[in-house]
């Protein structure tokens, strides 16, 4: 008994990550409360923290939540305030805690729970007829409780949209430990590896997700030129030529216009909602509530992870994003071109971090909070290994300065009218 106290005492942790991907509300709970801990710690031990990016996005989104709470006149808005500060918590363990083994541990778990969704998939339409088991195992379509046969596979996430952010973790994952295989000459593991990919690749499939089928071929892309970049080009010129056979794998391709005209109407809504609360927003509660007063149509976010931060924290917490959005892209250029520092985890990210920005052009996944903390855990992780960087990389600013030099040369040689 001792042994298995002292063991859940050590990996508790790890533990709460592999029940967010097969038991969701107990591994969220779980993982709410050691934020909340991971927060009383700091607080308590009066422990100095590093102002990084991310703790700068959480603020901005906390300090949010509070004012649409009081200017909207709905205390329930405070359920998002605590949940943000879970969040905190995670983000702060990560980047103080030591991280190598926490992140490892991640990244092995993040795979095992895309091959649990896969082999959950046989078993979705028995699970969705018994409403306490769905609710529990995850295989509940969340918002319409009363579906019991639903083709498209949802995994552990209760929607297909978050399920296919959470796979498409677990293949960028995949696809850097192929290039460390490769790199290595790991041949019988870069088989096992490869066959894995596969797999994930069919469950992407399965999902129906357009936007996730797109994203899982960038990150092929992305991981063909770290290779490779002949064999890069060689593909993006063959994808070109036979983009065809691309639109023909398309899951639900022949509702690609009909859906977009949607999208592009509840970005329009969404737009004018974020307009009339601007400051703060209306919170991830409020716009359900206010998109349904104002449009009578149930729509939980704004389908787009920029507009739906405008819209759900304003624009103290739309603005945050977009610059923390913009110095993690300077971050992961600088590492690119950089020759001296160590790069031994750059594949991971470089690999990892499109799936969060790339998911959210069509669609709000950070919405679920088992996607989110995912996503905080890995943007930790990322913030901890670029913590020393030294910004101002010499070869960022030739190239940006040939960049000008070029556009200012073609000006001065267009005609005027």
């Amino acid at each position: 008994m001792k042994f298995v106290y002292k063991n859940l005492k050590k990996y508790h942790f790890e533990i709460s990550i592999a029940l967010s991907f097969t038991l969701p509300p107990i591994g969220l709970m779980c993982l709410v409360f050691i934020g909340w801990y991971s927060l009383h710690r700091v607080w308590k031990e009066a422990r100095f923290i590093h102002f990084t990016p991310g703790l700068f996005l959480l603020g901005c989104l906390f300090l949010s939540t509070i004012g649409s709470s009081f200017y909207m006149k709905d205390y329930s808005y405070f359920l998002v305030t605590v949940l943000i500060l879970a969040y905190m918590g995670i983000y702060i363990k990560m980047t103080t805690d030591g991280v190598q083994r926490s992140f490892t541990s991640f990244k092995w778990l993040t795979i095992g729970g895309g091959f649990y969704f896969y082999c959950l998939y046989p078993f979705q339409q028995i699970l969705m007829t018994h409403p306490i088991a769905s609710l529990l195992m995850g295989t509940s379509l969340i918002g319409y409780p009363q579906i019991q046969e639903y083709e498209r596979l949802m995994g552990a996430a209760y929607n297909p949209n978050f399920s296919v952010a959470l796979l498409l973790f677990g293949l960028s994952l995949l696809l850097a430990e192929i290039l460390k295989c490769i790199r290595k000459h790991q041949l019988i593991f870069l088989g096992m590896l490869i066959a894995c990919v596969a797999l994930f690749l069919h469950a992407i499939l399965l999902t129906g997700s357009r936007g996730g089928f797109c994203v899982s071929i960038i990150i092929v892309i992305l991981f063909v030129f770290r290779w490779n970049k002949l064999f890069a080009v060689l593909l993006i010129n063959i994808l070109a030529l036979h983009h065809e056979l691309i639109v023909a794998f398309m899951p639900r391709y022949n509702e690609l216009i009909k859906s977009a005209d949607l999208r592009q109407e509840i970005w329009r809504n969404s737009f004018n909602l974020w307009q009339n609360h601007s400051l703060f927003g209306i919170s991830p509660i409020g716009f359900y509530q206010e998109y349904f007063y104002h449009y009578h149509e149930k729509v939980p976010h704004a389908h787009n992870v920029i507009i739906s931060m405008f819209a759900e924290y304003g624009a103290l917490g739309g603005i945050a994003f977009l610059i923390v959005m913009f110095i993690n892209g300077y971050k992961v250029l600088w590492l690119y071109l950089s020759k001296k520092t160590d790069k031994k985890y750059l594949d991971v990210f470089l690999l990892s971090l499109p799936a969060i920005f790339l998911t959210g052009i069509v669609d709000h996944v950070l919405y679920s909070p088992q996607v989110a903390f995912i996503a905080i855990i890995l943007l930790a992780s990322w913030e901890k290994y670029t913590a020393r960087l030294y910004l101002i990389n010499p070869s960022i600013w030739i190239f940006t300065r040939k960049w000008m030099w070029w556009n200012t040369w073609k000006a001065s040689k267009t005609p005027k009218n």
